[in-house]
């Protein structure tokens, strides 16, 4: 029986996205062992990608049969420290981690961390059983560290002198709340991830969903924490009270991450996760030059803003091997813009998708509806907006309020745990159900046919294809140290495409 002063878990939930990694455990994982801690994290992936209907008809039962095999495995595994990321859908699912896991090992600690303990850590300690020891509060790393550390009597540093923790005092069950963890000013000294944590085997096979619609070998990189952006329909700005904004990885850092996953791991493209990546242009400008530097032969994506791109700036990515920005685009004239806070106008998102066109990088639109104060003529806005832009792939969403977000709490109600599952749930379940809470449009058009009919619309089969018949494509295949793999992942690209399209 192998032994791990702390064992990581993702809720079981997570598995089922497609080939990505659990960067968080990653990076937490990367500092404790850089600091002498011994870490295991227990990922279940899937073998099975495709998501078609059959999947999601099944997907109780497959959480269930990942949940289980976390438990056989940590059945093998002698630890007293076990860590658990939650999001709020997930709170359950990490009870039930937690309750399965305190039976296998009742002596063990059980530390939560993440976006929902960070918000609420209250609500996992208002159970009997008594499941979780600690929640951590913000940003995870030097925290945990340092709680972990005086969990096995490595540092002698009391509970209470260790920010950003809650615990109970005592039997009792009231709580210590620690002082506030002020984020790190130095990205670089905790941001190493550990890909031995992790089967890269997995993880970098050929698929189409980091640079979503490209077939690459690729991985996932953060290189940023925190977003300046006010966007009411998102948790980032209730987020930047514990982890800051505008703190970026350096451009070299970045770059020795990238040499790494391309010798070791042989990946051929990477996707910056950020929701904003290029938040610093100064930086972003040196990494590029970095990139062409190194004669790497990577391609790449990002998720950005417009009011944070230029023609300047959008050139050097594209020459740097830039092939796709994500947008949050979302809705379609400025007015609306406005009421979410989104902090761009329609006439920066045409100037911005058309100097991505000029300099041959994807665009890809994320559309947002049933959103407050949305009338019909909203809708048909987003619709002409997307005629003009015309990004290579359309993503249209219906909005759903999740706590933490500014819409959310404007609202002036707040979810039972009861209802914290229900969020994995279809969104016109819950308009139909609860519109009290769910239903923030003003218009009666039925959503479901709509993002339907529209989705299928904007997202044509020859803009999807066109980057496939590039050089910029081929010489990245034909260079390549992995094309067997390509050849075995084929079927893939081929079944997905075929469920997306038909």
């Amino acid at each position: 029986m192998k032994s791990y002063d702390i064992v990581l878990f993702s809720p079981p939930s997570r598995m089922i996205n497609h080939y990505r990694p659990p960067v968080g455990l990653m990076y937490l994982g990367g500092y404790l062992r850089k600091k002498g801690i011994s870490v295991k994290i227990i990922d279940i992936p899937l073998k099975e990608q495709i998501r078609d209907q059959k999947f999601f008809n099944n997907i109780d039962q497959t959480v269930d049969l990942v949940h289980k095999q976390m438990m056989e495995e940590f059945k093998e595994i002698a630890t007293s420290i076990v860590g658990i990321s939650c999001y709020t859908p997930e709170y359950f699912e990490t009870l039930k981690l937690a309750s399965d896991i305190r039976k296998l090992n009742p002596s063990c600690k059980i530390i939560v961390g993440g976006i929902h303990p960070t918000f609420y850590p209250e609500d996992f300690f208002d159970n009997p059983e008594k499941l979780v020891d600690f929640c951590v509060v913000g940003e995870g790393e030097i925290t945990a560290y340092e709680l972990v550390a005086s969990l096995l009597g490595k540092d002698k540093k009391p509970l209470s002198q260790i920010p950003g923790i809650v615990y109970r005092k005592d039997d009792s069950g009231a709580l210590a709340v620690t002082e506030k963890r002020l984020p790190a000013h130095n990205l670089d000294e905790i941001s190493s991830p550990d890909y031995s944590l992790i089967d890269m085997n997995y993880y970098t096979n050929a698929n189409p969903y980091a640079i979503r619609g490209v077939f690459l070998r690729s991985m996932y990189i953060l290189a940023t924490r925190g977003c300046p952006s006010q966007c009411s329909f998102c948790v980032a700005k209730k987020l930047r009270q514990f982890f800051g904004t505008g703190r970026v990885r350096s451009a070299r850092g970045l770059i020795a991450e990238l040499k790494l996953l391309k010798t070791k791991y042989a990946i051929d493209s990477f996707y910056f996760v950020d929701d904003l990546f290029t938040i610093d242009k100064k930086n972003v400008a040196e990494f590029c030059r970095l990139l062409k530097e190194e004669r790497l032969g990577l391609i790449w994506g990002c998720s950005s803003k417009v009011s944070t791109l230029n023609d300047e700036i959008l050139q050097i990515m594209s020459r740097s091997g830039c092939v796709q920005i994500d947008f949050g685009v979302e809705r379609g004239s400025d007015s609306a813009l406005n009421i979410v806070h989104k902090g761009q106008t329609v006439e920066m998102i045409k100037n911005i998708f058309g100097l991505c066109h000029k300099y041959g990088i994807r665009t890809f639109a994320n559309m947002l509806v049933n959103l407050p104060q949305e009338k019909e003529e909203d809708l048909k806005d987003i619709l002409n907006l997307l005629d003009f832009i015309k990004p290579e792939v359309t993503s249209i969403n219906i909005f759903t309020p999740y706590p933490g977000a500014q819409i959310y709490e404007d609202k002036g109600y707040k979810f039972t745990k009861e209802e914290y599952a229900g969020l994995t749930r279809s969104v016109l379940q819950l308009i139909k159900s609860s519109p009290e809470k769910f239903k923030f449009s003003r218009h009666n058009v039925d959503l479901e046919q709509w993002v339907l009919k529209y989705s299928k619309l904007y997202n044509k089969v020859l803009p999807n294809l066109r980057f496939y018949f590039t050089w910029r494509y081929w010489r990245t295949i034909l260079g390549s140290r992995r094309k067997l793999n390509y050849c075995r992942q084929f079927g893939l690209l081929v079944r997905e495409f075929i469920n997306q399209k038909f």
